[in-house]
């Protein structure tokens, strides 16, 4: 994915208006920072959603002009308010700019992702809170360990919004909830049948 270097507009964005509002300037200039050292140091060969890119945590600090503390608090306001995903690799800090951010780095002229593609997640935070706004799922199903893991599980496997709608569909047909164990299930069925269908 190619993305602009800039996010323009970046004041005038919710995210840009809360971060300066919690953090002031300073906070939005570390903002601005940020998305710049993702951008630049983006892994280009994935064509997961968003832009992500790993650092040193000394480099990131160095970059913010910040301490851990601060670095923290920063990141996490960050992944609460849905704009980056923060995770750890090796040790190394892993930061994947996601929602209405990255949808501004985006160039105009990119093509659209198909519509058997969309909303392909990477992370079980993402299908939290697809399932929170979309599914209306209750919390305590939500933060289950069960229910993370099949979350993280379908994150490998690959498995598209379009495939759980599909699955919903399925267990609302067969009198069941859709919750996440029961749609796993009716996602292992639908992807067999598309096995048999290929033989």
């Amino acid at each position: 994915m190619n993305a602009r270097p800039f996010p323009v507009g970046l004041s005038e964005m919710v995210i840009g208006r809360k971060i300066e509002q919690r953090f002031g300037l300073l906070g939005l200039g570390r903002l601005l920072k940020l998305v710049e050292l993702v951008v630049v140091r983006a892994d280009r060969s994935t064509t997961a959603p968003g832009l992500s890119a790993v650092m040193a945590w000394g480099d990131f600090l160095a970059a913010l002009s910040c301490n851990q503390e601060d670095a923290g608090e920063f990141l996490s306001y960050c992944d609460h308010a849905r704009v980056l995903d923060r995770g750890d690799e090796g040790g190394r800090l892993r930061l994947t700019l996601v929602g209405e951010l990255v949808a501004r780095l985006i160039p105009p002229d990119a093509p659209a992702q198909a519509v058997g593609e969309r909303l392909l997640f990477n992370t079980d935070k993402q299908w939290v809170e697809w399932f929170k706004s979309d599914l209306n799922c209750p919390p305590y199903l939500l933060n289950d360990s069960a229910t993370r893991q099949l979350f993280r599980r379908w994150c490998v496997t690959n498995v598209t919004v379009d495939e759980v709608e599909a699955a919903t569909e399925r267990a609302i047909k067969a009198g069941e909830a859709p919750h996440p164990a029961v749609l796993h299930d009716h996602l292992k069925a639908l992807r067999l049948d598309k096995l048999r269908a290929l033989a």
